[in-house]
């Protein structure tokens, strides 16, 4: 009875094992829901808790039954009407209602397996927990999570096919799934999917939230307004924004890159805020759009941009051409340019930049309409002296703000807020806005038109891929004066104290290099992998096969020319007969096992093609046991050279040598 008492405890100890992967592959499938922050976090906490619960349980030897059964069932009718709530008034989005249910019927099942058996429906349940985090999760951190996942649940999968096939032979225990053939299965199944994924469809997933996401953290550069009258703050971000691709000719002309975003050139209440507020469809031809006119040196650029305020476009400054949108739109005010956002998260698209552009429209710029105080007049006029000209004045107040003011990196430590004739009359320290916006207030003291501009300022290059990565914490603010034919960069912030500056050491700065080229090719190969990408890829294929099938018609007509030369003809015919040569060599020597066959067949015994040297060497010891004592050990020769995974040359000459000396 004792080995009928071991098999009975090693099913148990194997039923115990697959019960504690099933909760732990529900827990595991709701894990990225964390990050992608489809629900809220109290229900997760609540939901791991009771699964961890019942793995504890599990693991000492107790049922998983944490709350009683009759209970449980009461709860899941009442969860019905609970759900059309939750729906309603307390998630107030069916996604995550939804994902609620889902997870109270992963705690419900074990406990509801107790009267019934339903690993099948579990593993659909954790299944659906898993699309929920997939579904919600854009970061190239899930691929890793799907691969696990995928072989936990093949395990599981194979464990109740097992299972059932005991059951049906009357087996008495059930073995855990083989690991290798899990790891087969997802092996198989990832290296399909990679060959499939450029070919499927280009179906937009109405789940995902895309890579950008609300960018509060840096106000600068994205804020509709600039309002002094509240506690600014800008913390570090290193979130991507956009990355720019510039020629190495046109790296030392149009670095540092400024991305400009936003316009700031009314003043109001000690706010400043965008002007006129309305959108002009511009003329495209074959998908391209001139915004500019542009004027000398122009070098092309390719930005891959998180669309983070709407559909607006964080052009480079100095663009005046857009390839790559079908309809580009002026607004909400002049200078400023967008695209309708239908579901899109990132734009891809080329641009034309000039180291000097102008409106293509004639404008009357006026001056800007901050109230100029006679302390501040008298400060301007101190600055600029004489000078009349407007770029004149515009680079001596630029130089006064960033040799004279202190700079603060975060508005917050400043300790309280200012107007902009305190910052230049009384404190003479603030942050990028303030110093902007001081600079404007200077130039409408002298007449001179000026305005402010939000976005984004130097990036970091990428030196594995080539191009720049310009982050949140780049936001910036600087000056665009009008000199009265095109708007001039001026920029009052120290320039040693703009975004960009942090060194890092170089295996730092290749490692973030190397995370980001990875992040770039799941942003851009993935995750915004669209049906223009499809075609291109299918029209360079057509390209490629086109070439090839060129360059093999070339040499094939090459070749056919050559073989007309009697010196390679010549050569030919050589190489064919010793190769002819080598070939009769090596064919008309026997194989050692026709060597023993002729040796047998000498002395009466015929070998067929399906008899073995055991079967021959046995019918030889029957009719001439001394023969077959003298051949005996040739034939444990050659079957330790015919099984062996090495051949052995010495081996090989010894056996010969022995049948040589036998005939």
């Amino acid at each position: 009875m004792r080995p009928k008492f071991i098999l009975r405890s090693g099913a148990t100890k194997d039923k115990r094992k697959r019960e504690i992967e099933l909760l732990l592959l529900a827990m595991f499938a709701a894990v990225p829901l964390y990050a992608t922050q489809t629900i809220a976090l109290p229900p997760l906490l609540v939901f791991h808790a009771l699964m961890a619960a019942m793995v504890v349980r599990v693991a000492v030897g107790r049922s998983p039954e944490i709350i009683p059964s009759a209970i449980m069932r009461g709860l899941a009718v009442a969860y019905i009407l609970f759900y059309v709530i939750d729906a309603a008034a307390i998630s107030r989005n069916a996604i995550a209602a939804s994902t609620h249910l889902i997870l109270f019927i992963a705690v419900y099942q074990p406990i509801e397996s107790l009267r019934r058996k339903n690993d099948a429906q579990r593993l659909l349940t954790a299944s659906l927990i898993c699309v929920a985090s997939v579904a919600t999760a854009t970061h190239i951190a899930i691929v890793p999570f799907v691969i696990a996942f995928g072989f936990m649940l093949f395990r599981q999968l194979m464990a109740i096919s097992h299972a059932e096939s005991a059951s049906m032979a009357g087996a008495a225990t059930v073995e855990m799934p083989s690991t290798r053939a899990a790891s087969f299965y997802v092996s198989s199944a990832t290296a399909i999917a990679v060959v499939l994924f450029p070919m499927l469809p280009r179906v937009r997933n109405p789940l995902v939230p895309g890579m950008a996401g609300s960018l509060s953290n840096a106000s600068t550069g994205l804020s509709e307004a600039i309002d002094f009258n509240e506690q600014r703050q800008i913390l570090p971000d290193s979130t991507v924004v956009s990355r720019v691709w510039l020629g190495r000719d046109a790296i030392p002309f149009f670095t540092p890159l400024r991305l400009r975003g936003r316009l700031y050139e009314r003043f109001a209440d000690n706010k400043w805020s965008a002007g006129r507020r309305d959108f002009t469809p511009l003329q495209t031809h074959d998908g391209v759009t001139q915004i500019a006119r542009a004027t000398g040196f122009d070098r092309v650029a390719t930005v891959q941009q998180r669309l983070v305020t709407g559909g607006r476009l964080l052009l480079p400054a100095g663009t005046w051409e857009i390839d790559g949108p079908s309809q580009i739109y002026e607004g909400p005010t002049r200078d400023i340019f967008m695209i309708w956002q239908v579901r899109r998260d990132v734009a891809n698209y080329d641009v034309r930049l000039a180291r000097t552009i102008a409106p293509l429209r004639v404008r009357r710029v006026a001056v800007s309409n901050y109230p100029v105080t006679p302390p501040v007049a008298a400060m301007a006029r101190r600055i600029v002296g004489n000078a009349t000209d407007p770029v004149t004045k515009a680079a001596a107040i630029e130089h006064y703000l960033s040799t004279r003011f202190r700079y603060v990196a975060n508005p917050a430590d400043i300790g309280h807020t200012m107007t902009v004739d305190d910052f230049l009359l009384k404190d003479q320290r603030g942050h990028c806005e303030y110093f902007a916006a001081g600079m404007v207030a200077l130039l409408s003291a002298v007449d001179v038109p000026a305005r402010i501009v939000g976005g984004f300022y130097g990036g970091k290059l990428n030196p594995l891929t080539g191009y720049f990565i310009v982050r949140r914490e780049d936001a910036h603010a600087w000056v665009e004066v009008f000199d009265g034919g095109s708007w001039q960069t001026f920029d009052p912030t120290p320039a040693s104290l703009r975004p960009g500056n942090a060194q890092s050491g170089l295996v730092g700065a290749y490692a973030d290099a190397l995370s980001d080229s990875i992040n770039y090719f799941w942003d851009r190969y993935i995750l915004t992998f669209g049906l223009a990408d499809q075609v291109a890829l299918a029209l360079d294929a057509l390209g490629r096969a086109r070439d090839l099938v060129a360059s093999v018609g070339g040499i094939t007509r090459r070749s056919a020319a050559q073989l007309l030369t009697l010196q390679y003809a010549m050569t030919m015919l050589v190489l064919i007969g010793a190769g002819a040569v080598l070939w009769w060599v090596i064919r008309g020597r026997n194989s050692l096992f026709d060597e023993l066959a002729a040796h047998l067949r000498a002395r009466g015994i015929d070998v067929g093609a399906s008899t073995t040297m055991e079967e021959a060497l046995g019918e030889l010891r029957r009719a001439q046991p001394e023969a077959a004592a003298a051949l005996a050990p040739l034939i444990g020769m050659y079957e330790e050279e015919r099984f062996s995974a090495r051949r052995d040359r010495s081996r090989v000459k010894m056996l010969r040598r022995g049948l040589a000396n036998l005939s």
